[in-house]
């Protein structure tokens, strides 16, 4: 997002719409894609008091996540279930992990329904002098150069509730993000707690995919987002990604928990549900935005699109007119 990331902030919001979520965002400039169907439900929570930015949410979708963290600051994401599973960065990601993002690196993930983590966004300053008073180094020195670690269970225990108590303390508590001893522990006694379970990490996640499925996954994908709406086929994105089809659907399985027909036509369906949230009804017609982007029968269209999003998309297009 481009306006101006305020220094104090507080937010508290149930999502109906995946869409909505991404452009409320503080302090993140994410793009949100659903994979699976069924309507969407995002809870999140985010404050900041003196630098410090803490997030918790919480999707019932799955989700193809791409976009940046907060700009100017080092991000750390903290499991907030012991049972998440998620791919992050090409990481197989569980709830022993911490997922420390590399310095003006983005966000490239695929969450499940299950997916509910708080990210703690600091100065880089800040890290740098807990990490001295602790003797571990900045972050990177902390993390041995690893952006996704595993910890000991009693130590993300911990992590979870410590972080538990400070959204709790700050839902029930709003005036405390003035409140000296508050923030004091944002700024001191959070990033000390995850910079010593970091330091004292015991080994990298491993990795989702390997080889010539990692290599075709990232061509397939790019050449979808590029090419969705000219009528592409699987037999395309094969030959683009340099790979049988039963090599590709293996990968999009592992990755995306779908096949790549199935993602494509998931792709092509959010790209129709974005532009109908915009449009003008009284100069578009649900069929002009369908046929753009390949559907051209209508009635199967309209089907999967209720099936996906909970709604049919002649209300998408009038109900964000009129809101």
């Amino acid at each position: 997002m481009s306006r101006e990331i305020p220094n104090t902030y507080l937010q508290r919001r149930i999502f109906a719409d995946v869409d909505d979520l991404a452009a409320e965002a503080e302090a993140w400039n994410v793009d949100f894609r659903q994979l699976d169907r069924g309507a969407f439900v995002g809870k999140l929570m985010q404050f900041a008091g003196d630098g410090v930015h803490i997030s918790h949410a919480r999707f019932s979708r799955s989700l193809r996540q791409k976009g940046m963290p907060p700009a100017e600051m080092r991000t750390i994401a903290v499991p907030a279930s012991p049972n998440l599973r998620l791919q992050w960065r090409g990481k197989l990601i569980d709830g022993r992990s911490l997922m420390v993002f590399p310095d003006g690196a983005e966000l490239s993930s695929v969450s499940g329904s299950d997916f509910h983590v708080y990210t703690c966004s600091f100065p880089k300053e800040l890290l740098s002098s807990v990490g001295e008073n602790l003797e571990v180094g900045d972050i990177d020195e902390a993390s041995g150069g690893v952006d996704a670690v595993r910890v000991d269970s009693s130590a993300i225990e911990e992590l979870r509730r410590c972080l538990l108590r400070i959204c709790s303390f700050v839902h029930d508590k709003p005036t405390a993000l003035s409140d000296a001893v508050f923030l004091r522990q944002l700024s001191c006694e959070l990033p000390r707690r995850l910079l010593t379970a970091i330091a004292q990490s015991q080994g990298r996640c491993p990795p989702a995919t390997r080889g010539k499925r990692l290599t075709a996954l990232d061509r397939a994908e790019t050449y979808i987002e590029q090419h969705a709406g000219d009528g592409i086929k699987v037999s395309d994105i094969c030959r683009v990604a340099g790979v049988s089809e039963r090599t590709l659907e293996y990968a999009f399985v592992e990755r995306f928990g779908i096949g790549p027909k199935e993602y494509l036509n998931a792709f092509r369906l959010v790209s129709v549900r974005r532009q109908l949230r915009v449009a003008d009804p009284r100069r578009f017609k649900v069929a002009d935005v369908a046929n753009a982007w390949g559907f051209w029968h209508l009635g199967q269209f309209a089907a999967d699109y209720q099936q996906r999003f909970d709604e049919l998309p002649s209300q998408t297009l009038h109900r964000e007119s009129s809101s």
